[in-house]
């Protein structure tokens, strides 16, 4: 059956227009990603509603897969570490829009843990230890415990065996486990299994949890609604299902530590 030109040519017209409209949103995952989908899917729909678009979710477990997305396509608002926003920042005209507010509290710290029963009872004591990271770059669990690292002169030399386990729990399983002497993962992490035979030997200062990043490309007053709308956010069932207090406005302050990160990640060529 054949369609008539005009007819076809309406429905190609209707298909871009409707494309044109759509937004995208991506999720830099720090936990199990179908679980992710689930929370931010809630955000999503949200947006979709009080925008009047459709608000497209893409959820990525590696940030190298979200980066990998963003030269691919148009990313218009994204939701990351500092340390993968800073990295989006080097290639695409983001700007920092948000940041998310979990438990009282928009900034979080990495801290070293060990096993209550370990012989390593300070940063001195890692020197010739096996030490495991939660990620191989995101801020509180890799970034900040090389920070500390760095802050008390423990350089590469001093642990040759060191790796990133994935994830925050992988991390610590394989500490209390035996497979690691150490890990350096977020605090809040940490915090869940101190009653499971680990304990916290150092702690960093604080950095931002998560940035909401809107590509600067969208015209300025859908800049500002987005941000109005996130910052609006008071819905509690919308923010339980996010598992968030809610979003704020960022301070250029917060980023200060983590702008360096490269620097930090150039001390310790073994998670290259």
């Amino acid at each position: 059956m054949r369609f008539p030109a005009g007819l076809v040519a309406f429905f190609i017209f209707i298909y871009s227009s409707f494309a044109s409209e759509r937004l995208i949103l991506a999720v830099l995952s720090s936990g199990n990603p179908v679980e992710e989908y689930r929370r931010f899917k809630a955000l999503s729909s949200y947006l979709s509603k009080k925008l009047g678009r459709e608000i497209q979710l893409k959820i990525f477990g590696k940030y190298k897969d979200l980066l990998r997305f963003y030269e691919e396509n148009t990313v218009d608002i994204s939701i990351s570490c500092p340390v993968v926003y800073y990295k989006i920042q080097e290639r695409h005209n983001v700007v920092p829009a948000a940041v998310i507010k979990i438990k009282g509290n928009v900034m979080e710290a990495g801290v070293i843990v060990v096993r209550k029963d370990s012989d390593i009872h300070s940063i001195q004591d890692i020197k010739g230890k096996k030490l495991t990271l939660g990620s191989s770059i995101c801020a509180s669990n890799c970034i900040m415990p090389l920070y500390i690292l760095s802050k008390n002169g423990i350089r590469y030399t001093d642990i040759p065996d060191m790796w990133s386990s994935g994830s925050d729990k992988a991390a610590i399983l394989s500490v209390i486990s035996g497979l690691a002497d150490a890990a350096g993962v977020k605090e809040e992490s940490a915090e869940k299994f101190l009653n499971k035979g680990i304990k916290i030997i150092a702690k960093s200062p604080y950095v931002p949890r998560y940035v909401v990043a809107i590509h600067g490309d969208l015209p300025e007053n859908l800049q500002k609604e987005i941000t109005g709308i996130l910052y609006s956010l008071k819905d509690k069932k919308i923010l339980d299902r996010l598992g968030i207090d809610g979003f704020e406005k960022p301070d250029k302050n917060m980023f200060r530590i983590i702008k360096d990160y490269n620097d930090i990640l150039s001390q310790y060529p073994l998670l290259q």
